[in-house]
């Protein structure tokens, strides 16, 4: 069954190839040598893909992820996109009856569509590598004690370091949160591509954060697809406390909380051990600590509510990187519930970070790179 869906995927992308090669070549007559150097290039990686799963963390399938993954990705992207501009082209020139040739017909509509498919490019790649958001949210909590009035929780999710990942970007994201005060730092998994190579790079990012903010982490399922044992190891003893199906008292005033960080969901296909198990991380909790669920994964919202968890703090959606953010509108939101910010359903509330950072091309057109500060407040 699994051969058969690969199988007729592989088939829909080479459709998909083939429609735009030669859309392009029929539009674009000119440009035949530059077109086909850019669909060799941006196809090699199909070579590397059937040995993702088992290549991951090796030295071959890291450089090849990192530097063949990125226009190999944008190639497929494009072909969906261009694929479907040419099936209107078509049926427009169709419905017109054909009084031109369809090579005339399209030439100057296809080199508008290129041009504002770059123009979108450029904008997005801006928008990935060079702003940053810091997004304050008053979120007000139900028998909040007056002690933990005011608590700030800074959150930073997906950040995907990697080879390409700049550590002046890391540092830039330390400052900011430093700029916020925070009381704690969560970061919400896929906290690395993959690879545990870049664990610590990921930790020299973190250092410069104030010594007075404590940091929490939970995997996600980039960390799952790699090594996450090796991820485990590496957090060992850091600074920044990775919690796997554990919590955390963390006391403020007098007040306390109690902070469950659970694995992902990812595991069940990775590793049957890490699977989550909110029941342990919420193992320990003194009665009196208010509990607050971290998660990478929005789906962790069901369980928390079901447990009458008061604030469940999730990234993984990204927006889909491509959004509107003032009307609530993503790409991650045509597919899932929940993709971007504050949530409501009964006394519980999920908050879905965006991403700090991209996955494997950098663009985030309309969703720039997300800081977030959650700032606690009583009921009145």
């Amino acid at each position: 069954m699994i051969l058969l869906i690969v199988a007729a995927v592989l088939a829909s992308f080479a459709a998909l190839n083939a429609a735009t090669w030669f859309g392009l070549r029929a539009l674009h007559p000119r440009k035949r040598n530059l077109i086909a150097v850019i669909v060799v290039i941006c196809n090699l990686f199909w070579i590397g893909v059937a040995f993702i799963r088992s290549g991951r963390t090796t030295t071959l399938m890291r450089f090849a992820r990192s530097i063949l993954g990125p226009p190999w990705f944008i190639w497929l992207m494009f072909v969906i996109l261009y694929a479907s501009f040419l099936l209107l082209l078509v049926l427009l020139w169709a419905l017109r009856g054909k009084k031109r040739p369809f090579s005339e017909f399209g030439r100057k509509p296809s080199t508008i569509f290129l041009s504002v498919l770059g123009i979108a490019f450029v904008a997005g790649f801006f928008q990935a590598l060079v702003p940053l958001r810091v997004e304050t949210v008053q979120v007000t909590l139900h028998g909040l004690p007056r002690a933990l009035e005011g608590t700030r929780i800074a959150q930073i999710s997906d950040l995907h370091v990697g080879m390409f990942t700049r550590p002046a970007r890391l540092r830039q994201i330390s400052a900011e949160i430093n700029v916020a005060r925070p009381d704690l730092l969560v970061i919400t998994g896929d906290m690395i591509d993959d690879d545990p190579f870049y664990v610590p790079k990921l930790m020299q990012g973190l250092s410069e954060i104030d010594a007075r903010t404590r940091i929490l982490a939970v995997l996600g399922n980039h960390e799952m697809y790699g090594a996450p044992f090796e991820v485990i190891r590496q957090f060992r003893g850091k600074r920044a406390e990775l919690l796997v199906n554990r919590g955390v008292e963390v006391k403020r005033n007098g007040g306390s909380i109690w902070m469950a960080g659970l694995s992902d969901s990812a595991a069940d296909r990775a590793d049957a051990r890490l699977r989550p198990d909110l029941g342990a991380a919420m193992e320990g909790r003194p009665a009196s600590a208010i509990p607050i669920l971290i998660s990478h994964q929005p789906t962790a919202f069901d369980s928390a509510q079901a447990l009458g968890i008061p604030l469940t703090i999730c990234g993984h959606t990204h927006g889909g990187q491509f959004g509107f953010r003032p009307l609530r509108w993503t790409l991650a939101g045509v597919f899932l519930p929940y993709h971007i910010g504050l949530y409501r359903s009964g006394t519980s509330q999920l908050y879905v970070n965006t991403g700090t950072g991209y996955w494997v091309v950098p663009f985030r057109l309309g969703l720039s790179p997300e800081i977030t500060i959650l700032v606690l407040r009583g009921s009145s």
